[in-house]
């Protein structure tokens, strides 16, 4: 036979003009949109708290403390067996790499473990995307780390002394976490802003023509552990699009906001950051002529057209696998259906209204770059669960 009987099939979302975006690549837009997200939070938090040890001093003990809630019997002989560990293993401290290696690769954090034995173990990055959040984030992911070890260890103990020796985030080429025992190093208990100091033992440094681009579950559609447990590509997009939002947004908002005067501080400057970010995403007339290309927009689609942010928004829901429906789509007014549950609770058990706040904001200074100051986007009926994401006119004497 000469010819093929049929096409290959590959999963995408489908943009509303019907071009087709293969899922790895929606995988990978929706991951680096949640970092934005949280990018901006953390610019909020800069400006509450101008002190960078306090600041994130604050974050961290909040991450660990999340993390540290996992620690019942219950819980970790279920992270056990899930992760195939065998009995044999000393089940102390070292086994919490298992956590960090996973969450990693859901997360297209590319790279390899160098090291994984007892007395240390040492994880490579090529790359992150949350590398754009900048400093304060780094050391929080210490934090969380120094969680996973103490929870594996004898009585929830820290053994170990955890270092983020280089980190993207500020500047290196890679991201370095080493973990070394105490006992054997004789190093102190570490204070949260010490986290990113040199290890004592050398590091290996992977050559560059030897690095990745993506994670394991883009590379070989799974991740697979040390013991041999694997994840399929599927599951970990399901699981990034839930728990990414929890750890790099919603962990570091319970001590933001406490850094806030008051509430109304609080939404005032969370909202003027969301709009000067929003009015940035556009600027540039290259990035609107990248996105209507990307997004297969007609040539005869003006550029004064609601469908063109409508378009965007739906396929920004469709990656982060917010379920969504477009109930009007016309050139001076559309609307796309989302319920509140949907929308804020991307993890059922931490849902966020700073969601709806956050991206109402964003998109609404946005619509002024991508198609013209006329255009406005806002929620309605946001207090309750059935929402309407609104693009249309709307004059409004104080809008900012």
């Amino acid at each position: 036979m000469a010819v093929k009987e049929r096409l290959d099939k590959t999963k995408c979302v489908e943009t509303v003009w019907g071009k087709l975006i293969p899922e790895t690549e929606c995988y990978d837009f929706g991951v680096r949109h949640i970092a934005a997200f949280s990018s901006n939070i953390f610019q909020i938090m800069r400006i509450l708290e101008p002190d960078f040890d306090k600041r994130t001093a604050a974050i961290c003990e909040v991450a660990y403390g999340f993390n540290m809630a996992a620690s019942s019997d219950q819980y970790m002989n279920g992270y056990y067996d899930e992760w195939n560990i065998p009995e044999l293993c000393d089940r102390t401290a070292w086994l919490g790499a298992i956590w960090g290696d996973s969450g990693d690769e859901y997360e297209n954090m590319s790279g390899r473990v160098i090291q994984f034995t007892h007395d240390r173990v040492e994880k490579e990055l090529d790359t992150c995307p949350w590398d754009i959040v900048g400093a304060e984030m780094c050391n929080m992911t210490t934090a969380m780390f120094t969680a996973n070890f103490d929870l594996c260890s004898h009585n929830n103990e820290n053994e170990v002394q955890l270092n983020m020796c280089e980190a993207r985030g500020c500047g290196d080429r890679h991201c370095r976490i080493v973990a070394e025992r105490r006992d054997v190093t004789g190093l102190p208990k570490q204070d949260w802003t010490e986290h990113m100091q040199q290890p004592v033992y050398p590091v290996h440094n992977t050559p560059e023509e030897r690095t990745v681009r993506s994670g394991q579950i883009i590379r070989n559609g799974r991740y697979t552990n040390a013991f041999g447990e694997e994840k399929s590509f599927e599951w970990a997009y399901n699981w990034v699009m839930q728990f990414g939002w929890v750890w790099s947004v919603s962990f570091p908002l319970v001590a933001i906001r406490d850094m806030a005067e008051d509430e109304d501080e609080f939404l005032r400057i969370f909202k003027i950051v969301f709009s000067v970010a929003g009015k940035n995403q556009f600027m540039d007339p290259s990035s609107r002529e990248g996105l209507r290309n990307y997004l297969g927009v007609p040539h005869d689609i003006d550029r004064k057209d609601a469908r063109i942010m409508a378009g965007y928004i739906k396929f920004l829901l469709d990656c982060q696998l917010v379920p969504c429906e477009l109930t009007a789509f016309e050139k001076d007014e559309c609307r796309i259906h989302v319920t509140a549950d949907d929308f804020n609770g991307r993890y059922e058990m931490a849902p966020m209204d700073e969601l709806t706040e956050g991206y109402e904001t964003l998109w609404h200074n946005s619509v002024k770059t991508l198609v013209d100051p006329e255009f406005s986007v806002w929620f309605e009926n946001k207090d309750e669960d059935e929402m309407e994401i609104v693009i249309g006119h709307k004059i409004d004497k104080y809008m900012i």
